[in-house]
C-alpha cells in the first residue's frame, strides 16, 4: 500500500442528481418549515426565543460532544478496514455525510466517494468493499437496536401513552428483538444466512407470481452466504471495536440531546429523552428528503410534546439536534473535501518531482 498512487477522480454528480438534490432540499425546507411548528404547536419565533437562552457554556459542551462523536465513529471504519488511520476514517465520515446530506438516496454517491478516497490511499477494491459491507451491516443492526432501546425506555418512563398504545409498543419491541436476533445470527452463521436468503428467494418468487411475471432465478441464498463469509473474518477480529464505535457514537449524540433539553428547561427524564432520540434517528432513514429532514424533526417534536415538554422547548431542542446531526456536517464535509484536494495536489507535485 503506497500513498504515492495517483488518486482517482472519484464521484461527480450528474445533471439529474443535481436537480434531484435541489428538489429534495427544497422539499426538506418546506417540510421543516410547515411540519415542525404544527407538530410542536409553537411558531419559529417562540423556538428562537427559547434558543437565545442558551449560554456559551452550553454551546461549547454540545459542540464538544458532536466532535467527540465524530471521532468515536472512526473506530467503525478503522476496524472494518485494517490499516486505515483515524484521521482518514474521519475524512471518510465527513465527506460521506456531506454527500448523503445533500442528495436523496445519497448512499450510492457516498459509496462512490468512499471508493475514490480509499483508492487514493492505496487500498484495494476488495478491502474497500468489505469495509462498506461490514460497516453497512453494523449500521443496519444499530437501526434495529435503536427502536428497541427507545421502546424499552418508553416502557420504563412515566409518560402517559394513549389507550392501547402499550400493547402496540410491546408487540413492536418483540418483533424488533426477533429481527435483531436474526440479523446477528446471519452474521455469525453461514447456515442461518442461507436460510434467510432462501426465504427471501421464496418471497421474491411470490411477488413475481403476484405481478404475473416470470419466476426469477434464486439468487438471495448464495448472495447472503457469500456476504456472511466475506464479513466473518473482519467481524471475528474487530467486532468489539465496531460495536464500541457505533454505541459510543450514538451515546454521544444522546448526551448532546439530553444536554440541550436540560439546558432549555424540558421537564422530562432520561427515559423520555432516550425514546425521543431513538425515534429521531430512525426517522432519518426516511429517504423522501436527505436524512429525513423535516419528517424526523416533526416526529421527534410531537413525541416530546406528548411527554409534557413545552411546545417551544420541544421545537428548539429538535432544531439543536438537527443542527448538530445535519447542518453542521455540510460545512464540516466541505472542510474534509478541502483536505482531500490539498492532499491530491501534494501527491501530484510529488509524482512530478519524482
Amino acid at each position: 500500500m503506497t500513498s504515492e498512487q495517483t488518486p482517482p477522480k472519484g464521484w461527480r454528480p450528474t445533471g439529474f442528481q443535481i436537480a434531484a438534490s435541489l428538489a429534495s432540499l427544497a422539499l426538506a425546507v418546506i417540510l421543516l418549515g410547515l411540519l415542525l411548528p404544527k407538530a410542536a404547536g409553537a411558531g419559529w419565533g417562540d423556538a428562537w426565543n427559547v434558543l437565545t437562552g442558551l449560554s456559551a457554556r452550553d454551546i461549547v459542551v454540545m459542540t464538544g460532544l458532536w466532535a467527540l462523536g465524530l471521532w468515536l465513529y472512526t473506530f467503525v471504519y478503522t476496524a472494518s478496514l485494517p490499516g486505515l488511520g483515524h484521521t482518514q476514517a474521519l475524512n471518510l465520515n465527513l465527506t460521506g455525510s456531506l454527500v448523503s446530506n445533500l442528495l436523496p438516496f445519497g448512499g450510492a454517491a457516498g459509496v462512490a466517494n468512499t471508493y475514490g478516497l480509499t483508492f487514493s490511499w492505496g487500498f484495494g477494491g476488495v478491502a474497500t468493499s468489505l469495509m462498506i459491507l461490514v460497516s453497512g451491516l453494523a449500521n443496519l443492526l444499530i437501526r434495529i437496536v435503536l427502536p428497541m432501546v427507545g421502546l424499552l425506555a418508553l416502557m420504563t418512563s412515566d409518560a402517559q401513552l394513549p389507550e392501547g398504545a402499550n400493547g402496540v409498543v410491546e408487540s413492536t419491541l418483540l418483533v424488533l428483538v426477533l429481527v435483531a436476533i436474526l440479523v446477528f445470527l446471519m452474521l455469525v452463521s453461514s447456515t442461518v444466512a442461507g436460510w434467510l436468503g432462501a426465504l427471501a428467494d421464496i418471497v421474491w418468487r411470490w411477488f413475481a407470481r403476484l405481478l404475473r411475471r416470470p419466476p426469477p432465478a434464486p439468487r438471495f441464498k448464495a448472495a447472503a452466504q457469500r456476504m456472511q463469509l466475506d464479513a466473518v473474518g473482519i467481524l471475528r477480529t474487530g467486532w468489539y471495536r465496531i460495536a464500541f464505535g457505533m454505541v459510543a457514537y450514538y451515546a454521544s449524540e444522546l448526551a448532546l440531546f439530553a444536554w440541550a433539553l436540560n439546558s432549555l428547561g424540558a421537564p422530562i427524564g432520561i427515559a423520555e429523552t432516550t425514546a425521543a432520540f431513538a425515534l429521531s434517528r430512525v426517522l432519518t432513514s426516511v429517504v423522501v428528503t436527505p436524512s429525513g429532514v423535516g419528517i424526523s424533526e416533526a416526529g421527534t417534536a410531537g413525541l416530546l410534546v406528548l411527554f409534557g415538554t413545552p411546545p417551544a422547548v420541544a421545537a428548539a431542542a429538535v432544531l439543536i439536534l438537527h443542527f448538530y446531526t445535519y447542518l453542521i456536517e455540510i460545512p464540516a464535509g466541505l472542510v474534509g473535501w478541502g483536505w482531500v484536494l490539498a492532499m491530491r495536489k501534494r501527491w501530484s507535485r510529488s509524482e512530478v518531482s519524482a
